[in-house]
Protein backbone atom coordinates (compact mmCIF):
# COMPACT_ATOMS: atom_id res chain seq x y z
CA UNK A 1 0.00 0.00 0.00
CA UNK A 2 1.09 3.56 -0.62
CA UNK A 3 2.22 5.43 2.45
CA UNK A 4 3.23 8.72 0.74
CA UNK A 5 0.41 11.16 -0.19
CA UNK A 6 0.21 13.14 -3.47
CA UNK A 7 1.82 16.42 -2.28
CA UNK A 8 4.79 14.41 -0.96
CA UNK A 9 5.13 12.54 -4.28
CA UNK A 10 5.27 15.86 -6.14
CA UNK A 11 7.90 17.17 -3.73
CA UNK A 12 9.97 13.99 -4.19
CA UNK A 13 9.77 14.31 -7.98
CA UNK A 14 10.99 17.92 -7.79
CA UNK A 15 13.95 16.84 -5.59
CA UNK A 16 14.85 14.02 -7.98
CA UNK A 17 14.67 16.26 -11.04
CA UNK A 18 16.86 18.92 -9.43
CA UNK A 19 19.49 16.37 -8.40
CA UNK A 20 19.60 14.69 -11.84
CA UNK A 21 19.86 18.03 -13.63
CA UNK A 22 23.04 18.94 -11.77
CA UNK A 23 24.97 15.90 -13.07
CA UNK A 24 27.53 16.71 -15.74
CA UNK A 25 26.60 15.19 -19.12
CA UNK A 26 22.78 15.35 -18.59
CA UNK A 27 21.37 17.40 -21.47
CA UNK A 28 17.73 17.24 -20.34
CA UNK A 29 15.26 15.05 -18.50
CA UNK A 30 12.66 13.00 -20.33
CA UNK A 31 12.57 11.66 -23.89
CA UNK A 32 12.80 13.79 -27.03
CA UNK A 33 9.11 13.36 -27.80
CA UNK A 34 8.06 13.64 -24.17
CA UNK A 35 10.09 16.79 -23.65
CA UNK A 36 8.47 18.41 -26.70
CA UNK A 37 5.01 17.46 -25.47
CA UNK A 38 5.72 18.73 -21.98
CA UNK A 39 7.06 22.01 -23.38
CA UNK A 40 3.85 22.61 -25.33
CA UNK A 41 1.70 21.69 -22.34
CA UNK A 42 3.67 24.07 -20.18
CA UNK A 43 3.23 26.88 -22.70
CA UNK A 44 -0.55 26.56 -22.59
CA UNK A 45 -0.66 26.08 -18.82
CA UNK A 46 -1.47 22.36 -18.75
CA UNK A 47 1.83 20.87 -17.39
CA UNK A 48 1.31 19.45 -13.88
CA UNK A 49 4.07 16.85 -13.48
CA UNK A 50 7.87 16.93 -13.48
CA UNK A 51 9.17 15.87 -16.92
CA UNK A 52 11.33 12.74 -16.95
CA UNK A 53 10.67 11.79 -13.29
CA UNK A 54 8.30 9.15 -11.95
CA UNK A 55 7.95 8.22 -8.25
CA UNK A 56 6.42 4.87 -7.26
CA UNK A 57 5.59 3.69 -3.71
CA UNK A 58 4.34 0.11 -4.09
CA UNK A 59 5.44 -0.73 -0.56
CA UNK A 60 5.34 1.26 2.62
CA UNK A 61 9.08 0.85 3.22
CA UNK A 62 10.25 1.40 -0.40
CA UNK A 63 10.37 4.29 -2.90
CA UNK A 64 11.31 3.77 -6.54
CA UNK A 65 12.35 6.77 -8.68
CA UNK A 66 12.57 6.33 -12.47
CA UNK A 67 14.63 9.02 -14.22
CA UNK A 68 14.51 9.43 -18.02
CA UNK A 69 17.18 11.65 -19.57
CA UNK A 70 19.10 12.69 -22.68
CA UNK A 71 22.92 12.54 -22.50
CA UNK A 72 25.21 15.11 -24.10
CA UNK A 73 27.79 13.75 -26.59
CA UNK A 74 30.56 12.59 -25.95
CA UNK A 75 29.83 11.71 -22.31
CA UNK A 76 29.69 8.00 -21.56
CA UNK A 77 26.18 6.74 -20.91
CA UNK A 78 27.27 4.40 -18.08
CA UNK A 79 29.14 7.13 -16.21
CA UNK A 80 26.29 9.63 -16.52
CA UNK A 81 23.70 7.04 -15.42
CA UNK A 82 25.72 6.06 -12.32
CA UNK A 83 26.20 9.71 -11.33
CA UNK A 84 22.46 10.44 -11.72
CA UNK A 85 21.51 7.35 -9.70
CA UNK A 86 23.77 8.39 -6.83
CA UNK A 87 22.60 12.06 -6.86
CA UNK A 88 18.87 11.20 -6.85
CA UNK A 89 19.26 8.61 -4.07
CA UNK A 90 21.09 11.15 -1.93
CA UNK A 91 18.36 13.78 -2.57
CA UNK A 92 15.49 11.42 -1.57
CA UNK A 93 17.03 9.89 1.60
CA UNK A 94 15.94 12.80 3.88
CA UNK A 95 12.30 11.82 3.25
CA UNK A 96 12.80 8.79 5.53
CA UNK A 97 10.77 6.37 3.42
CA UNK A 98 12.97 3.30 3.84
CA UNK A 99 14.70 1.72 0.83
CA UNK A 100 15.22 4.06 -2.17
CA UNK A 101 15.70 2.53 -5.62
CA UNK A 102 16.68 4.73 -8.59
CA UNK A 103 16.32 3.53 -12.19
CA UNK A 104 17.92 5.61 -14.97
CA UNK A 105 16.64 5.36 -18.58
CA UNK A 106 18.68 7.07 -21.33
CA UNK A 107 16.20 8.18 -24.02
CA UNK A 108 18.69 9.78 -26.39
CA UNK A 109 22.01 11.47 -27.10
CA UNK A 110 22.26 15.15 -28.00
CA UNK A 111 25.10 15.82 -30.47
CA UNK A 112 26.76 19.07 -31.57
CA UNK A 113 24.72 19.24 -34.78
CA UNK A 114 21.35 18.36 -33.25
CA UNK A 115 18.60 20.94 -32.74
CA UNK A 116 16.99 21.09 -29.34
CA UNK A 117 13.42 19.81 -29.57
CA UNK A 118 12.48 21.99 -26.63
CA UNK A 119 13.44 25.12 -28.52
CA UNK A 120 11.58 23.96 -31.61
CA UNK A 121 8.46 23.05 -29.64
CA UNK A 122 8.53 26.36 -27.79
CA UNK A 123 8.95 28.28 -31.03
CA UNK A 124 5.99 26.47 -32.58
CA UNK A 125 3.91 26.98 -29.47
CA UNK A 126 4.79 30.67 -29.44
CA UNK A 127 3.90 30.97 -33.13
CA UNK A 128 0.51 29.28 -32.62
CA UNK A 129 -0.19 31.43 -29.57
CA UNK A 130 0.73 34.59 -31.49
CA UNK A 131 -1.61 33.65 -34.33
CA UNK A 132 -4.37 32.90 -31.86
CA UNK A 133 -3.86 36.32 -30.23
CA UNK A 134 -3.88 38.04 -33.63
CA UNK A 135 -7.08 36.24 -34.61
CA UNK A 136 -8.72 37.23 -31.33
CA UNK A 137 -7.61 40.86 -31.69
CA UNK A 138 -8.88 40.92 -35.29
CA UNK A 139 -12.23 39.46 -34.23
CA UNK A 140 -12.53 42.05 -31.47
CA UNK A 141 -11.68 44.86 -33.91
CA UNK A 142 -14.27 43.64 -36.45
CA UNK A 143 -16.89 43.34 -33.72
CA UNK A 144 -16.14 46.88 -32.53
CA UNK A 145 -16.36 48.19 -36.12
CA UNK A 146 -19.68 46.39 -36.60
CA UNK A 147 -21.08 47.90 -33.41
CA UNK A 148 -19.88 51.38 -34.42
CA UNK A 149 -21.38 50.93 -37.89
CA UNK A 150 -24.71 49.87 -36.42
CA UNK A 151 -24.66 52.89 -34.09
CA UNK A 152 -23.91 55.22 -37.00
CA UNK A 153 -26.68 53.72 -39.11
CA UNK A 154 -29.14 54.01 -36.25
CA UNK A 155 -28.20 57.65 -35.71
CA UNK A 156 -28.52 58.38 -39.45
CA UNK A 157 -31.94 56.69 -39.57
CA UNK A 158 -33.09 58.70 -36.55
CA UNK A 159 -31.82 61.93 -38.13
CA UNK A 160 -33.60 61.16 -41.43
CA UNK A 161 -36.83 60.36 -39.59
CA UNK A 162 -36.58 63.60 -37.60
CA UNK A 163 -35.92 65.59 -40.78
CA UNK A 164 -38.92 63.96 -42.49
CA UNK A 165 -41.15 64.87 -39.54
CA UNK A 166 -39.85 68.44 -39.53
CA UNK A 167 -40.43 68.68 -43.28
CA UNK A 168 -44.00 67.41 -42.95
CA UNK A 169 -44.72 69.90 -40.16
CA UNK A 170 -43.23 72.76 -42.19
CA UNK A 171 -45.26 71.75 -45.25
CA UNK A 172 -48.44 71.63 -43.17
CA UNK A 173 -47.70 75.09 -41.80
CA UNK A 174 -47.07 76.42 -45.32
CA UNK A 175 -50.34 74.93 -46.57
CA UNK A 176 -52.23 76.40 -43.61
CA UNK A 177 -50.62 79.81 -44.14
CA UNK A 178 -51.44 79.70 -47.87
CA UNK A 179 -55.04 78.76 -47.12
CA UNK A 180 -55.31 81.60 -44.61
CA UNK A 181 -53.90 84.04 -47.16
CA UNK A 182 -56.42 82.81 -49.74
CA UNK A 183 -59.30 83.27 -47.32
CA UNK A 184 -58.06 86.74 -46.34
CA UNK A 185 -57.72 87.71 -50.00
CA UNK A 186 -61.24 86.45 -50.77
CA UNK A 187 -62.68 88.33 -47.79
CA UNK A 188 -60.85 91.48 -48.81
CA UNK A 189 -62.13 91.11 -52.37
CA UNK A 190 -65.66 90.65 -51.08
CA UNK A 191 -65.32 93.79 -48.99
CA UNK A 192 -63.97 95.68 -52.01
CA UNK A 193 -66.85 94.48 -54.21
CA UNK A 194 -69.40 95.38 -51.54
CA UNK A 195 -67.80 98.80 -51.06
CA UNK A 196 -67.76 99.37 -54.82
CA UNK A 197 -71.40 98.34 -55.08
CA UNK A 198 -72.36 100.67 -52.22
CA UNK A 199 -70.46 103.55 -53.84
CA UNK A 200 -72.18 102.86 -57.17
CA UNK A 201 -75.56 102.93 -55.44
CA UNK A 202 -74.67 106.18 -53.71
CA UNK A 203 -73.63 107.75 -56.99
CA UNK A 204 -76.80 106.52 -58.72
CA UNK A 205 -79.01 107.86 -55.93
CA UNK A 206 -77.15 111.17 -55.95
CA UNK A 207 -77.58 111.47 -59.72
CA UNK A 208 -81.25 110.53 -59.44
CA UNK A 209 -81.79 113.17 -56.77
CA UNK A 210 -80.13 115.79 -58.93
CA UNK A 211 -82.32 114.82 -61.87
CA UNK A 212 -85.41 114.97 -59.66
CA UNK A 213 -84.40 118.41 -58.38
CA UNK A 214 -83.92 119.68 -61.93
CA UNK A 215 -87.27 118.18 -62.96
CA UNK A 216 -89.02 119.81 -59.98
CA UNK A 217 -87.50 123.19 -60.75
CA UNK A 218 -88.48 122.93 -64.37
CA UNK A 219 -92.04 121.94 -63.39
CA UNK A 220 -92.28 124.99 -61.11
CA UNK A 221 -91.12 127.25 -63.94
CA UNK A 222 -93.60 125.71 -66.38
CA UNK A 223 -96.45 126.06 -63.83
CA UNK A 224 -95.58 129.70 -63.24
CA UNK A 225 -95.50 130.38 -66.97
CA UNK A 226 -98.89 128.82 -67.41
CA UNK A 227 -100.39 130.84 -64.56
CA UNK A 228 -98.89 134.03 -65.97
CA UNK A 229 -100.28 133.26 -69.39
CA UNK A 230 -103.74 132.57 -67.88
CA UNK A 231 -103.70 128.99 -69.06
CA UNK A 232 -104.30 127.57 -65.53
CA UNK A 233 -105.83 128.92 -62.36
CA UNK A 234 -103.49 129.96 -59.60
CA UNK A 235 -104.87 127.30 -57.24
CA UNK A 236 -103.44 123.82 -57.38
CA UNK A 237 -104.95 120.39 -56.67
CA UNK A 238 -104.92 118.89 -53.18
CA UNK A 239 -101.79 117.06 -54.07
CA UNK A 240 -99.88 120.37 -53.68
CA UNK A 241 -98.23 122.69 -56.20
CA UNK A 242 -96.17 121.28 -58.92
CA UNK A 243 -92.99 122.56 -57.32
CA UNK A 244 -93.79 121.21 -53.83
CA UNK A 245 -91.06 118.84 -52.67
CA UNK A 246 -93.62 116.79 -50.77
CA UNK A 247 -95.41 115.55 -53.91
CA UNK A 248 -94.17 113.94 -57.05
CA UNK A 249 -94.12 116.14 -60.20
CA UNK A 250 -97.12 115.36 -62.49
CA UNK A 251 -98.19 116.23 -65.97
CA UNK A 252 -101.50 117.88 -66.82
CA UNK A 253 -103.37 114.63 -66.36
CA UNK A 254 -101.95 114.17 -62.76
CA UNK A 255 -99.53 111.28 -63.68
CA UNK A 256 -95.83 111.28 -62.49
CA UNK A 257 -93.42 112.87 -64.93
CA UNK A 258 -91.23 110.61 -67.11
CA UNK A 259 -88.03 111.86 -65.48
CA UNK A 260 -89.00 110.56 -62.07
CA UNK A 261 -90.01 107.21 -63.52
CA UNK A 262 -86.63 106.93 -65.22
CA UNK A 263 -84.80 107.80 -62.00
CA UNK A 264 -86.67 105.10 -60.07
CA UNK A 265 -85.73 102.49 -62.68
CA UNK A 266 -82.05 103.50 -62.56
CA UNK A 267 -81.92 103.26 -58.76
CA UNK A 268 -83.67 99.87 -58.79
CA UNK A 269 -81.27 98.47 -61.40
CA UNK A 270 -78.23 99.76 -59.50
CA UNK A 271 -79.43 98.12 -56.31
CA UNK A 272 -80.09 94.83 -58.14
CA UNK A 273 -76.60 94.86 -59.72
CA UNK A 274 -75.03 95.56 -56.33
CA UNK A 275 -76.90 92.61 -54.79
CA UNK A 276 -75.68 90.28 -57.58
CA UNK A 277 -72.03 91.47 -57.17
CA UNK A 278 -72.15 90.84 -53.42
CA UNK A 279 -73.58 87.33 -53.98
CA UNK A 280 -70.83 86.53 -56.52
CA UNK A 281 -68.14 87.70 -54.10
CA UNK A 282 -69.61 85.54 -51.35
CA UNK A 283 -69.61 82.52 -53.69
CA UNK A 284 -65.92 83.09 -54.52
CA UNK A 285 -65.06 83.02 -50.81
CA UNK A 286 -66.81 79.65 -50.56
CA UNK A 287 -64.79 78.37 -53.55
CA UNK A 288 -67.74 77.29 -55.75
CA UNK A 289 -67.97 78.09 -59.44
CA UNK A 290 -71.73 78.47 -59.27
CA UNK A 291 -73.61 78.34 -56.00
CA UNK A 292 -77.11 78.73 -54.77
CA UNK A 293 -76.48 82.25 -53.42
CA UNK A 294 -75.78 83.76 -56.86
CA UNK A 295 -78.54 81.71 -58.49
CA UNK A 296 -81.08 82.82 -55.87
CA UNK A 297 -80.22 86.52 -56.19
CA UNK A 298 -80.23 86.46 -59.99
CA UNK A 299 -83.56 84.59 -60.01
CA UNK A 300 -85.13 87.14 -57.66
CA UNK A 301 -83.88 90.05 -59.79
CA UNK A 302 -85.17 88.50 -63.01
CA UNK A 303 -88.58 87.83 -61.42
CA UNK A 304 -88.77 91.46 -60.24
CA UNK A 305 -87.90 92.77 -63.69
CA UNK A 306 -90.55 90.61 -65.40
CA UNK A 307 -93.37 92.10 -63.32
CA UNK A 308 -95.60 94.61 -65.40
Amino acid sequence: MTSIDTPTLDAAAELAATAAGTVDGVHALGSLLGRASDAVRERVGLASTVPGVKIDTDRADSVTATISLVVDYPHKLHDVSSAVRSAVKTALEPLGRGTIDVDVVVTGVFGPFDRDVIDEAEEKADFVAARARDAADSAKARAAETVDDLKTRSQDAAARASAAVDGAVATSKDIAASAAETVDAAVARTKDVAAGAAAAVDETVKAARERMAVADAQADVDAADRVTAGLEPASVPAGGPAGDRGGAPTDRGGAPTADRADVSDVVAEALEDAAIDIAIAADEVRGDDKTSATDSVQSAVEDERLRP
